[in-house]
């Protein structure tokens, strides 16, 4: 006597179309839900954006023209601008989150800080790696401090912190810094972790 495949096989199909259903109504949802946000988003009233917590560069705590090197000079100075603008960390959030959160006339202002938020972590890294090749280790270490207290999420940023914590027996503030990637929603935290931690098998 063969063995009984096809009430299996009728089980599987049942199964299967149950499963697709499932699948789709799920993805249905998810469309319903993103385009009712989207709607919502764009009819958001302009919210007070005058008393939110900016980020001041520390521009005076830099050495300013220790070198006359160009390539410094124009980072140098477009911290300098920088450090007149509104800064916010806005890092993951999506336009609609934007326009939720803010308002709909506050869009391109807050499109606007979000992006020179992005270009002074960008120019605090270049900035450090240049400190720290021209020997001024107290300044790179402050500027690296500073962009991790304010969210970069340049990866570099947190390994060159983590080697200079390691190299000097900072054994406390290296714990500070994993427990503070740990604790983040940064997208790259897990390479990160491993990059300043990589004998730990739970990083």
């Amino acid at each position: 006597m063969g063995f009984p495949i096809l009430p299996f096989f009728l089980l599987f199909l049942i199964w299967l179309t149950f499963r697709i259903k499932s699948l789709d109504a799920k993805q249905e949802k998810t469309q319903k839900d993103f385009w009712d946000r989207e709607r919502a988003a764009n009819i958001t009233p302009a919210k007070d954006i005058s008393n939110l917590r900016y980020i001041t560069i520390p521009i005076e705590k830099f050495p300013l023209n220790f070198t006359d090197d160009p390539k410094v000079l124009e980072i140098e100075n477009e911290l300098q601008e920088l450090s007149t603008h509104k800064l916010l960390n806005l890092t993951g959030k999506t336009n609609t989150d934007l326009k939720l959160e803010y308002g709909v006339p506050n869009f391109e202002t807050m499109t606007k800080i979000g992006e020179d938020f992005d270009r002074v972590c960008v120019l605090l890294n270049s900035y450090a790696k240049i400190l720290k090749e021209a020997g001024l280790h107290k300044d790179a270490l402050e500027t690296l401090e500073f962009a991790v207290g304010i969210g970069s999420d340049i990866s570099e940023t947190y390994t060159l912190l983590a080697d200079y914590y390691r190299e000097n027996g900072q054994d406390q503030k290296l714990e500070f810094l994993k427990s503070k990637v740990s604790s983040s929603d940064m997208l790259l935290k897990d390479s990160i972790l491993k990059k300043i931690d990589p004998y730990n098998s739970l990083a």
